[in-house]
C-alpha cells in the first residue's frame, strides 16, 4: 500500500495531508484530525493498520508540513482546514475522528456539514473548544520539549491559539449530529474525558447509534498505550457504520 501526501488550499494557506489512495474501496472512507500539537504523521500506523478503505489524515495550519500564518488560528479556520481537505478529495459520506483538541475542530465541522457524514469519532475530548489561558503556551512548548521525541508545532503557534481562542460550548448544537457516533475513553489518571463529558455526549447527541469504548490500561493517549485495542475498535465500528 502506497502512502501518498498532498496540498489542499484554504484561502492561499496549504493544508498537508497524506492518505492510502484506496479509491475503488465501496467502504466509507476515513477522515482524522489530529490533536492539538500533532500533524498527519502522527497517525501513519492507523492508516496503514486500517487497509480496506479510504484514509486520509491531516495536518491543521501551523502543524507539520501544513502552512504555518502568524495568526488565523481561530475555531472557525480550523473548520476551514477540514473543509480544504475534504473538498479538495471529494469526500462525502465519509466519517471524520477527532482527537483531543481535534475533536473540537471535527465537532465544529460535523455540526455544520453533517449531511456529509456516514460517522463521527470522538477521542478523549469534551464537547467543548477550550480557551487557553495566559501563559498556556510557554507551558505547553516547555512540556512537549521535556516529553516529546518530536514536536509539530512552533511556539509561535501556540502562542496564536492561546492569543485568538474563546470558549465555545457545543453541547446544545450536538442536537445537529445523527451520524453513528463512537466515543473514545482512556481510563487511568491521564484521561481528559470525565463521566459528566460523556453523559453530555449521550444526552445530547441526535444519534441513533452511540457507542463508548473504555480503554483500561490507557489515558489520554490511547494509540500509545494500546494501539492493537485501539486499531480492533476502530475497525468494528467502520464496520457498523459501512452496514
Amino acid at each position: 500500500m502506497e502512502i501518498i501526501q498532498g496540498m489542499a488550499n484554504n484561502d492561499a494557506i496549504k493544508i498537508h495531508y497524506i492518505e492510502n489512495q484506496i479509491k475503488d474501496s465501496k467502504k466509507v472512507p476515513l477522515l482524522i484530525c489530529p490533536g492539538l500539537s500533532e500533524s498527519a504523521k502522527d497517525y501513519l500506523n492507523i492508516i496503514e493498520s486500517i487497509n480496506d478503505r479510504r484514509c486520509i489524515a491531516m495536518s491543521f495550519r501551523g502543524r507539520g508540513k501544513s502552512d504555518s500564518p502568524q495568526n488565523g488560528y481561530t475555531l472557525e479556520d480550523h473548520i476551514k482546514d477540514i473543509t480544504s481537505v475534504v473538498e479538495e478529495l471529494y469526500l462525502n459520506q465519509f466519517c471524520i475522528m477527532g482527537y483531543s483538541r481535534g475533536v473540537s475542530y471535527a465537532l465544529g465541522y460535523s455540526i455544520l456539514n453533517n449531511n456529509l457524514l456516514k460517522g463521527l469519532i470522538l477521542g478523549e475530548y469534551p464537547a467543548e473548544h477550550k480557551k487557553m489561558p495566559r501563559g498556556w503556551a510557554k507551558e505547553s512548548m516547555e512540556f512537549y520539549k521535556t516529553h516529546c521525541d518530536s514536536i509539530s508545532i512552533e511556539y509561535e503557534v501556540l502562542k496564536s491559539i492561546e492569543e485568538e481562542s474563546k470558549q465555545v460550548n457545543f453541547k446544545e448544537q450536538l442536537s445537529n449530529i445523527t451520524c453513528k457516533t463512537l466515543i473514545l475513553k482512556g481510563e487511568t489518571e491521564e484521561t481528559l474525558l470525565t463521566m459528566e463529558d460523556i453523559s453530555d455526549y449521550l444526552n445530547n447527541l441526535n444519534s441513533k447509534y452511540i457507542k463508548v469504548k473504555r480503554f483500561e490500561k490507557a489515558g489520554h493517549d490511547i494509540k500509545e498505550d494500546d494501539f492493537e485495542n485501539l486499531i480492533e475498535v476502530l475497525k468494528e465500528f467502520l464496520d457498523a457504520v459501512d452496514n
